[in-house]
């Protein structure tokens, strides 16, 4: 709830009157919460609209009225009169960001129903607060201990273990070699360039399966079941298909290539590339040659900061609402009767990686991320596939297995969130409310920026390259 305290705060309570037969009765208040409005619910027995009056200022709305008394008419004579009459008053303190010019009120069968909408610039300014919060780096007092740490602490691949996707591979191989391998990007290497050329000349790129399909789903197009334009629909994709890596990298939404030096590097290079400037695998290069020895990924240093959060404390036992990553912030959800197609779009034109399952109460249900994607290449029937009710893609297709979601509260520790990132394997985790729905995503990216602080300078002329 919005309210700090109880909303019916000192003088707000029923007036005194209430508690004699001379007062009307007026029954407690119901009050919750939607995402456009707050709702609050009477019982005004016996009167009518005219005899209720809601008033609201900056902060407060009140609610007063009265019930006369019955004057007896010509031969009416009481034995007992129990209802109560006289006038009422209760006051509530309203939250910050309500619309006070949109209030609608209605009195039904004795049941006075009054709505507050909110104010949908304030709750977008609070918003963007939030996340620019969320964006907010550490102190930078870790940062000697992790530039301390060589590249050398992250085990080397065996030989020939690291997936390189060559420039004049097509689309389709580059798919199949991707899927093969369980990874969604791999490094794009020249080949027209020697073998002794440096890595600026040698990689051109990551190559991203997900922006690969992604640029194959709105080839499809949205012809769902359409006989007659399967055939044409299927000539793109094929030509799609057979479209070479070198010449399709300017189209998709591939990742720059960002190295850092086996000898040379260290893990605050590593936590800040994948942290503040947001890369999600760090290719490890060995000079002269610039061969890649090692891939580093933004869940091999969430796994390293697991492994020591002792050493962490200071950052770790605090709160995410300390670091700032507990307030309510921008997020895309779908529902359980959207079709699978709608998930992919919306992980595609807000440049994210995942987005949850809400069901009919907006409460987690599951989690659909770009992972899920690479289903799309292997379908036999895209379409079915794409336009097939989540629910039914959870429930059936992938049996919820790999699309659960991981939750947790805003009062949570960072170091608990950590390691529950760790054990899941899991990318993001939801921070949820106390009716179980989600206020805002967590990802990687997010936990690593909150250990380090880029000094000024510090990458020079890195990024010129």
């Amino acid at each position: 709830m919005p309210f700090k305290y109880d909303p019916v705060t000192l003088g707000s309570k029923p007036s005194k009157a209430v508690h004699h037969a001379t007062s009307p009765f007026m029954g407690p208040v119901d009050i919750y919460e939607t995402d456009d409005s707050y709702v609050f619910i009477t019982d005004c027995p016996g009167l009518s609209s005219k005899d209720v009056h809601v008033r609201v200022t900056t902060d407060l709305l009140q609610l007063s009225g009265e019930r006369k008394q019955r004057t007896t008419g010509t031969g009416q004579h009481f034995h007992r009169m129990e209802r109560s009459f006289g006038t009422f008053c209760r006051t509530f303190r309203l939250p910050a960001g309500t619309d006070v010019e949109n209030v609608k009120a209605t009195c039904e069968h004795g049941v006075l129903t009054v709505t507050v909408a909110k104010d949908k610039e304030f709750q977008e300014k609070q918003i963007k607060m939030a996340d620019a919060r969320a964006e907010e780096e550490g102190d930078g007092k870790l940062n000697p201990e992790f530039e301390a740490v060589p590249m050398t602490i992250f085990p080397t691949p065996a030989l020939g273990k690291i997936v390189i996707i060559n420039s004049d591979a097509t689309i389709l191989d580059a798919v199949k070699t991707l899927s093969s391998n369980h990874i969604l990007s791999a490094p794009v290497r020249d080949v027209t360039q020697p073998e002794d050329a440096s890595w600026t000349d040698k990689y051109i790129g990551m190559v991203d399966m997900v922006g690969i399909v992604f640029h194959m789903l709105g080839v499809l197009g949205s012809a769902a079941g359409k006989e007659e334009d399967f055939s044409k629909q299927i000539e793109s994709v094929e030509s799609f298909q057979k479209m070479q890596v070198k010449d399709a990298i300017s189209f998709f939404r591939f990742g720059p290539f960002v190295p850092v030096d086996l000898e040379r590097g260290n893990l605050l290079d590593c936590m800040l590339l994948c942290g503040h400037h947001g890369i999600r695998r760090v290719p490890v290069v060995k000079t002269p040659g610039g061969d890649i020895v090692n891939v580093i990924t933004q869940s091999a240093l969430v796994q390293t900061l697991e492994a020591n959060l002792n050493r962490f404390k200071d950052v770790g036992t605090k709160t995410l609402k300390e670091v700032g990553l507990g307030d309510k912030g921008l997020l895309f959800t779908v529902s359980l009767d959207d079709p699978l197609r709608s998930a992919f779009e919306k992980i595609k034109e807000n440049d994210i990686s995942a987005v949850p399952v809400v069901d009919a109460e907006g409460k987690i249900h599951g989690n659909v991320s770009a992972r899920d994607a690479r289903l799309i290449v292997g379908s036999t029937k895209i379409y079915k596939l794409l336009d097939m009710p989540i629910k039914t893609y959870l429930d059936v297709v992938t049996d919820g297995a790999e699309n659960s979601a991981i939750t947790c509260k805003s009062t949570d520790k960072l170091e608990t969130v950590i390691s529950q990132l760790v054990r899941s394997r899991i990318h993001r985790i939801y921070v949820v409310d106390d009716d179980g729905r989600p206020l805002r995503v967590v990802s990687l990216r997010n936990v690593l920026t909150k250990f380090v602080k880029e000094p000024e300078g510090y990458f020079g002329h890195y990024f010129s390259y």
